[in-house]
């Protein structure tokens, strides 16, 4: 579900390894293109192409139930992706969701934020827990990139691992069997008993860089190339690093480990920078405004948090994109 870049990308691995994969996505040429002349990947560094012919659909009722349904949709649209699968859901498949910033279920599984399990600033209402509680699904943590290059046509540009675990910890059967079903592809999976951690480290990275990068349309080069963002990136890893210290969530990664890691990708345009662009919502409030509620709540300050989240949701009004929910 989401055959974007990143879905693409693993409905591709999952072919490569033998399995009967079909596409659920929204219509548009993207999908067209693929229902018409398959999926083309590509892979930057091999040079390797090739092109899958998948079943696919806009409405869940025209694909078989699956064994396992991954869902590869921006934070935002995770509620209506789930809704509209709703029947698999109670029909018991395995759900595998693979989306970057503060994961729904957080404050389900953490025993110091209060009596309130739902993360107001992702599932307002508390239907997407409701629908897909924690025990219900296993999360993906994504170390690749890809691109969509035009319509039907992705190519992977670097990195291959996708680390998957439960949200209750340990694990499971039934992470086993879903990297099973990845371990002769082009993604190499990697179980995890602790995928709160493996979530929060990689948000530690796109909690600055991706809003910043959207607010001054920067590569991460020339962040991480100037002292006083790249300070401000800092003060923010640091921020975000406390409130996961509160939640029971440790890392022993610091701030400089962090950047020099995004150093390494080179002059990169982030995920918000590229929505930005297109003119696309921004994924502010699973990866920014989640990180702020979940501070009001562990009373940790922000102060770099809240001034790039409030400039950044100025930025999406003026652009009418409405109010952010972010706390």
């Amino acid at each position: 579900m989401g055959p974007g870049a990143v879905g693409a990308t693993l409905a591709g691995a999952f072919a490569a390894a033998g399995a009967e994969v079909g596409l659920l996505g929204r219509p548009g040429s993207h999908l067209d293109a693929i229902a018409a002349q398959g999926l083309q990947l590509r892979g930057r560094r091999t040079g390797d192409e090739v092109r899958h012919r998948f079943p696919t659909a806009y409405d869940a009722a025209r694909l078989p139930v699956p064994d396992l349904a991954v869902v590869c949709v921006k934070s935002q649209y995770l509620l209506p992706t789930a809704r509209s699968v709703r029947t698999w859901i109670e029909q018991g498949v395995d759900v595998l969701v693979v989306a970057n910033g503060v994961p729904w279920w957080l404050l389900s599984t953490v025993e110091r934020a209060g009596d309130d399990p739902v993360l107001r600033s992702v599932d307002p209402d508390g239907e997407l827990l409701r629908l897909l509680p924690a025990e219900r699904v296993m999360s993906g943590v994504a170390h690749f990139s890809s691109a969509v290059e035009g319509p039907g046509r992705v190519t992977h540009l670097s990195g291959d691992k996708l680390i998957i675990g439960d949200p209750t910890g340990g694990i499971s059967d039934r992470v086993h069997r879903c990297a099973a079903a990845l371990s002769a592809g082009p993604v190499r999976p990697e179980p995890s008993a602790d995928i709160r951690r493996d979530i929060w480290e990689k948000l530690l990275g796109n909690v600055n860089l991706n809003p910043v990068s959207a607010l001054t349309g920067a590569t991460v080069l020339d962040i991480l190339d100037d002292p006083d963002v790249r300070h401000l990136c800092a003060a923010m890893f640091d921020e975000t690093a406390a409130v996961g210290r509160a939640l029971g969530i440790e890392s022993a990664m610091t701030a400089d480990d962090r950047l020099d890691i995004a150093r390494k990708l080179g002059a990169f345009r982030t995920s918000m920078l590229q929505d930005a662009d297109r003119g696309r919502p921004l994924e502010l409030d699973a990866i920014v405004g989640a990180v702020r509620e979940l501070a009001r709540r562990t009373d940790v300050p922000s102060p770099s948090l809240d001034a790039v989240h409030g400039l950044l949701a100025l930025r999406e009004r003026v652009r009418g994109h409405g109010e952010s929910s972010g706390s």
